[in-house]
């Protein structure tokens, strides 16, 4: 496996219905085939966006690595690996082992700011990026350390800071890019189809699978 100076690298699911977006569908009477839609159309416009940062853009998936969003994820210019079994903790850590430098983020943030990334492509500091729910949605450094990944409070509105607490106890110096915000609920995605900053494409497809499934909004 190739070791890189520079890598993207996405951790996520290969959008099955019933297995992503739960909580969308749950929160907005929304059928989980529609779910896993939403998530296949955020995946793959996020995965649009970084390949242009003409570094590797890696997706990490738990899933069939040889089904049809595997084959689309490739087909836009992405490698797709199996991603590391075991805890979050170890999966974020075994993924910064894919570059000198990598950022790791998830599969839903797609309001992403290319500023923003090329710079922490180019930071010589550890660089997070804040999730209005409390945790991150980004993290990048060189050779990220294991101590600040363990014993993190996952899936709470603690992570952030928790992982900031460790940065300072542990005197190691980071940038903090823009707050995001998690696409987990009807709401999230409410904000998101109203968000100025939605690309139109992005709104369209969105938006015609919740009109296809009777869900408008």
């Amino acid at each position: 496996m190739e070791h890189y100076q520079q890598a993207i690298v996405i951790l996520g699911k290969e959008p099955t219905p019933g297995f992503v977006k739960t909580r969308l569908a749950q929160s907005g009477n929304i059928s989980p085939q529609a779910a896993s839609e939403i998530q296949t159309v955020l995946a793959l416009h996020i995965l649009r966006l970084l390949v242009d940062l003409d570094c590797p853009v890696i997706l990490q998936m738990k899933g069939d690595l040889q089904g049809s969003f595997a084959q689309r994820c490739t087909d836009i210019g992405a490698l797709v690996e199996r991603q590391a079994e075991g805890t979050l903790t170890e999966k974020i850590y075994m993924a910064s082992k894919r570059a000198e430098r990598t950022l790791i983020l998830g599969m839903d943030m797609p309001l992403l700011n290319m500023n923003e990334l090329h710079f922490a492509l180019h930071s010589p500091n550890l660089v997070l990026g804040p999730a209005e729910d409390g945790g991150y949605w980004l993290i990048g450094g060189n050779q990220i350390p294991l101590d600040i990944l363990e014993d993190i409070p996952w899936s709470t509105e603690n992570v952030w800071e928790t992982t900031i607490a460790k940065c300072e106890e542990l005197k190691i110096q980071y940038d903090v890019l823009s707050c995001q915000q998690d696409i987990d609920t009807i709401s999230d995605l409410q904000q998101l189809l109203s968000h100025p900053q939605c690309p139109t494409v992005l709104r369209l497809q969105l938006q015609d699978i919740l009109d296809t499934k009777h869900h408008p909004l």
